[in-house]
């Protein structure tokens, strides 16, 4: 059951220029009840902001 809710949650949250917006997945993943994978996209997320404000994040464009 947690494998769908997942999948769905990584699904749902794809943008039509196949980009994963983190913050969806991460609303997306808690509303499903999946708080451990909620926290660590999370902190994915953090890291994707503080590389963007030292420049831009070319080597994961799927990342938004």
């Amino acid at each position: 059951m947690q494998v769908t809710a997942l999948a769905e949650a990584v699904m749902g949250s794809r943008r039509d220029d196949g980009a994963i917006s983190l913050q969806d997945l991460k609303v997306r993943l808690s509303r499903a009840g999946l708080e451990e994978f909620a926290r660590a996209v999370a902190s994915l997320a953090q890291r994707v902001k503080v590389k963007r404000q030292n420049g831009p994040v070319a080597d994961h464009p799927w990342i938004s």
